[in-house]
């Protein structure tokens, strides 16, 4: 085995959450200072050099994001604690968590002052309603199925049927369901260790039966790009442009898309893989977080640059709990690894009081076959 599985699971949520994190840096330091387009050039050029691959905010910036999760570090969070909680998918539960994660950003948007808000989408945050997600939210809601369904490709797929349908008023149903089913299949493999990056499009088109959907022709178009090595100019074009003028339900796919280019393009390295979609403006922050958790399933917690593993080691061992304030955040995220894949492993009793407020650096391991049938 190249990679334990447990630091795989670490590797897909760390991936996440710093990759949201770099996104949120990247758009505070855009926001700074407006840069002609030779400058921003010059800017890309430096942040996809790997000697600068540091954790580049300043103090005052770290202590004001302490405490402070983005969107998709908060999501992720909220779904994973569910299966961590009910040892597996609960419809029950689960809808009540996607419930609760949508009050608190609807909530998140009330209290900013700086933030303009979709009056519809605020008017449904508190009505008690689940609001409509891109695919790329919910493919991100769905990485904890993902990790724990790994083993099982059959009840993978129903897994995910089910849980997505407390979006089914998110994007095109087909095209929705289609995008998160391979993304997710995706993670799997890598898991299992399964998973030939250059092969891994012409892959998943054959399990689409290269049925004339819209999604298998986004997916078409990554292979093409990534066979041509195309430039992120270019990609930026195809993949970003292009699907802002097909049907909502293209455009909505968008950011999986962007997350599959990145990752075949650099696959052995989660860095420059995320960096890539950083540098693709335009990009949601979705895509860029997705970037980070195929990256990290693939190459585990280990592969990221050092700096990188630092600041989730410091965030981790910041306190002995986690408080509410955290919740979501790198150190969270990195705890709950530990504790889905105890689950998953079935040595995990949530009932316990014992295995309550676990050290995120918690190794758990069990032998082949031990997990749950």
């Amino acid at each position: 085995m190249r990679y334990s599985l447990l630091s795989r699971f670490e590797g897909t949520l760390a991936g996440v959450s710093l990759a949201s994190q770099l996104t949120r840096c990247e758009d505070r330091s855009m926001c700074k200072s407006v840069s002609s387009p030779p400058e921003r050039h010059q800017k890309s050029e430096i942040l996809v050099n790997l000697k600068k691959h540091r954790w580049w905010r300043s103090s005052s910036e770290r202590q004001e994001e302490k405490f402070a999760a983005t969107d998709e570090q908060s999501l992720v969070a909220q779904m994973t604690r569910s299966l961590i909680r009910c040892q597996g998918l609960n419809r029950v539960d689960w809808d009540r968590s996607a419930q609760e994660w949508q009050d608190q950003k609807q909530q998140r948007i009330k209290a900013s002052r700086t933030q303009t808000v979709n009056p519809g989408r605020l008017a449904a945050g508190f009505s008690g309603e689940i609001y409509p997600l891109s695919a790329g939210e919910v493919a991100l809601a769905m990485l904890p199925i993902a990790l724990y369904f790994h083993e099982q490709p059959e009840e993978l797929q129903q897994q995910l049927t089910e849980a997505i349908k407390v979006w089914q008023h998110s994007a095109p149903a087909v095209v929705l369901e289609e995008a998160v089913q391979t993304f997710s299949l995706a993670i799997a493999l890598a898991l299992k260790e399964d998973l030939d990056p250059e092969s891994l499009i012409p892959h998943l088109l054959d399990r689409l039966n290269h049925r004339p959907s819209d999604w298998c022709k986004q997916l078409q178009q990554v292979q093409r790009l990534a066979q041509q090595k195309a430039s992120l100019e270019t990609a930026r074009e195809e993949l970003l442009k292009n699907a802002s003028q097909a049907d909502h339900g293209v455009e909505e796919t968008s950011a999986i898309a962007v997350a599959f280019y990145s990752f075949v393009r650099t696959p052995h390295d989660p860095a420059i893989a995320i960096l890539r979609t950083v540098e693709l403006s335009g990009a949601s922050p979705r895509a860029t977080a997705l970037t980070g958790a195929l990256s990290g399933a693939y190459n585990s917690l280990s592969s990221f640059p050092v700096s990188w593993q630092m600041q989730v080691k410091t965030t981790a061992s910041s306190g002995s709990g986690i408080t509410t304030e955290a919740a979501g955040t790198t150190g969270e995220l990195l705890q709950q690894a530990n504790e889905l894949f105890a689950v998953w492993s079935g040595v995990y009793n949530t009932a316990n009081r014992l295995f309550q407020n676990l050290h995120p650096t918690l190794a758990v391991s069990a032998a082949n076959g031990m997990n749950q049938p």
